[in-house]
């Protein structure tokens, strides 16, 4: 099926990805951002990032659609996005919720138990308070509060670097999801980026709607995600590589040569033209 006959649906990491990597800018993306709203087509942010993080990113751009957080831990929505009830979706105030991931006590509580036994050091955000986070990511001390706003994911550091490997096994032995992100292990349980964006779809499917799905991504946490959309795009990272467990995963996945937010532009204006 050509790209004719179908709108888009994109899927899109934000750091590194729709966002710059350092400066958390998505200056260089947004003209080809309005393009696909003027085309009404959907716009998914599909983040590690917390939902205190996404939405005010998403008020501020501003879109409409909705957004997955913590890698697949949860879909937040508008209350009156979809025609077809939405089963299990939690509301609130503002937006409803629909939880697919494990909570962060049992996140917590499990990372804890198993760096112990293994006499792995581990430090995770549950350990850190506002000024680490901003330390360790180039939040400002605002954001670094927002992203310790955890729900469903948690984003850890291991101390030993040659017991990554021997930490992540016991942890999937027991049934956690372990990634690798932009800066940190990642641990879940539940869900994914890739189960989030094809539970979506679904509800796009069964409000009657024509879609072919698109992803973008940088990193390793981003591999559901790309091998759940029909169209995966990966972006070049800062130093000129792309991530090795995609490329491994998704052989002859489309590349872009720009980096960053660059990148994401010009793969959705090559999209775009494709349509057009």
């Amino acid at each position: 099926m050509t790209l004719n006959t179908k709108r888009l649906i994109v899927f899109t990491d934000l750091d590194g990805t729709l966002l710059d990597q350092n400066t958390y800018s998505y200056r260089a993306s947004l003209p080809a951002l309005r393009k696909l709203q003027a085309l009404q087509m959907p716009v998914i942010l599909c983040s590690s990032k917390t939902r205190a993080e996404i939405e005010p990113l998403w008020r501020e751009l501003p879109l409409e659609d909705p957004f997955i957080i913590e890698n697949g831990g949860a879909i937040c929505f508008t209350p009156d996005y979809f025609t077809s009830a939405v089963t299990n979706a939690r509301p609130d105030a503002k937006l409803y919720t629909l939880e697919l991931g494990s909570h962060i006590g049992e996140l917590r509580a499990g990372l804890a138990e198993a760096a112990h036994r293994l006499h792995i050091r581990v430090r995770s955000f549950g350990d850190m308070n506002a000024a680490d986070i901003a330390e360790l990511t180039g939040l400002t001390r605002h954001q670094a509060q927002a992203a310790a706003q955890r729900e469903y994911d948690e984003p850890f550091l291991i101390e030993e670097p040659s017991r990554e490997r021997m930490l992540a096994t016991a942890l999937r032995m027991r049934g956690f999801i372990v990634t690798k992100g932009d800066r940190f292990f990642h641990l879940s349980r539940g869900s994914d980026k890739g189960k989030a964006s094809r539970l979506l779809m679904d509800l796009y499917r069964k409000d009657g709607a024509a879609l072919m799905s698109v992803g973008l991504g940088n990193s390793a946490n981003d591999l559901p995600l790309l091998l759940a959309v029909e169209r995966p795009i990966l972006i070049r990272n800062p130093d000129r590589s792309w991530d090795s467990t995609i490329t491994q995963n998704i052989p002859g996945i489309r590349k872009t040569m720009s980096i960053g937010p660059e990148g994401w532009a010009e793969s959705v204006e090559k999209l775009l033209a494709e349509i057009v």
